[in-house]
This record gives C-alpha cells, sequence and structure tokens, in this order.
C-alpha cells in the first residue's frame, strides 16, 4: 500500500492532540477531588459565648504511687478524774451580840444603849452620854475580851461610870457610884482593863485635882469582874 507522506503527518498530528486534551481533564478532574473536609461539624452560635474547658487529666488506675494519707484515728480515751476540791477558806469571823463594825463590843449597839438605860439617875438629872469604847477587833477573836463603854454626864461636876461587857453580856459598872477624873488605860491582856483615878482635895480648884493618881486593874474571871487596886476616897 502507497501512502504518502503527509497523511502520516495528519495522523500523528491527531494523536498527539488527543493525548493532550485526555491528560487536562483528568488533572481538573484530580484536583476538584481533593477540597480539604472538616473533621467535625461546626457547632451552631457564637463560638465565644460558649467557652470549652480544656479536657481534665484523668487519673491512671495502672499508674503506681504511694496511697493517700488517711486522717488521724483519734481513741474516745476517758476524761481524767477531778483532782480533790480546794479547801474552802476560813469563815469570816463573827462577834457576838453587841458587836459590830468589826469590833467585839460596838458602842452604837442595843446592849449599848440597854445598859445605859439601866444606869441610875445622877445627881444633877443630867443624861448619860457616851464618851468612848473599847476597840477589840472581831479578827483576834471575842471570847474571853473584857470590853467596856465609858460613860459620862455633862454637869457642872462632871463624873464617870466604867461599864463592862464579856460573850455579848452587860456585867455591871466598875464602882457602884461614879468618880470623876477617870481616865482608860490602854489594855495589858485581852481580859484586862485599867482605869486610872484621880480626885480633888479640899484645897484643890475643880481644874486641878492633886489626888492619885491610882491605877486599879479589873480582870475578867468567868462572868464576874475582879477589881485590883486603890480608889478615890470617898468624900
Amino acid at each position: 500500500m502507497n501512502i504518502k507522506p503527509w497523511a502520516f503527518a495528519a495522523l500523528a498530528a491527531s494523536v498527539v492532540i488527543g493525548a493532550s486534551g485526555c491528560g487536562s481533564s483528568t488533572t481538573s478532574t484530580s484536583q476538584a477531588t481533593r477540597t480539604s473536609i472538616p473533621s467535625a461539624a461546626p457547632v451552631p452560635g457564637n463560638a465565644t459565648d460558649q467557652p470549652t474547658d480544656p479536657p481534665q487529666a484523668q487519673p491512671n488506675p495502672d499508674q503506681s504511687g504511694p496511697p493517700p494519707a488517711s486522717a488521724p484515728v483519734t481513741k474516745n480515751e476517758p476524761a481524767p478524774a477531778p483532782g480533790p476540791a480546794p479547801a474552802p477558806g476560813p469563815a469570816p469571823s463573827k462577834g457576838p451580840y453587841g458587836s459590830g463594825h468589826g469590833v467585839c463590843f460596838d458602842l452604837n449597839s442595843e446592849l449599848a444603849t440597854s445598859a445605859l438605860a439601866r444606869l441610875a439617875p445622877n445627881r444633877e438629872g443630867y443624861p448619860w452620854v457616851i464618851e468612848t469604847a473599847s476597840t477589840d477587833p472581831i479578827d483576834s477573836g471575842c471570847d474571853g475580851v473584857l470590853s467596856w463603854m465609858l460613860v459620862d454626864w455633862k454637869g457642872s461636876h462632871p463624873a464617870y461610870h466604867v461599864l463592862f461587857f464579856a460573850d455579848g453580856k452587860y456585867l455591871g459598872t466598875a464602882t457602884s457610884k461614879p468618880y470623876g477624873y477617870t481616865t482608860m488605860l490602854a489594855k495589858i491582856a485581852k481580859d484586862t482593863v485599867r482605869v486610872q483615878y484621880r480626885w480633888v482635895k479640899p484645897e484643890d480648884a475643880l481644874c486641878c485635882p492633886s489626888g492619885g493618881p491610882n491605877t486599879v486593874s479589873f480582870t475578867l474571871t468567868g462572868t464576874k469582874v475582879q477589881a485590883n487596886g486603890d480608889f478615890p476616897p470617898d468624900n
């Protein structure tokens, strides 16, 4: 067969064109199928309004390590027995009847008032007035204490009585009649009282007695008072 050269050239050109068109189609198709696909569907709404917390790490049950520390166990131990109660302090001292204001005999007491009322009226008719009294403290004890009270009348010729008390009782006066110029001296014992007496002589003025002084001691013996000393002379 006699084929012309120009026919071969035309046939070769057609083959080249066909091959070229086929390649272009394949490339275009390949690029269309390579579009990326998201791994998960997007969440509707605004992403900034719903923040997503980061995933929390889960403990691995197979991981080895020290066991967690347990709380200390408290034993129910019995409470300690209470110790002995402290010994009570000494009871406050309490004086006898007629005591008060911290002393065994109170010149403001009913005992003092009642004893004053038992005195006989003085010759000038003046009332008896309490001058002073003993001050033996209750805290030192009142048992066996001889208390006293000095009274006077406020007349032109004053005179004094000394009244004695013990254990809440009135014991009587130091003398049967009152004397002037009477002074109470300091006690030498709780059961003994000392009284100093002076008196005027016929030549003396009332202001200046020259008789004496004599000191008489009065001691409590049971419920009686024993006198020891010289009294002023009876005028």
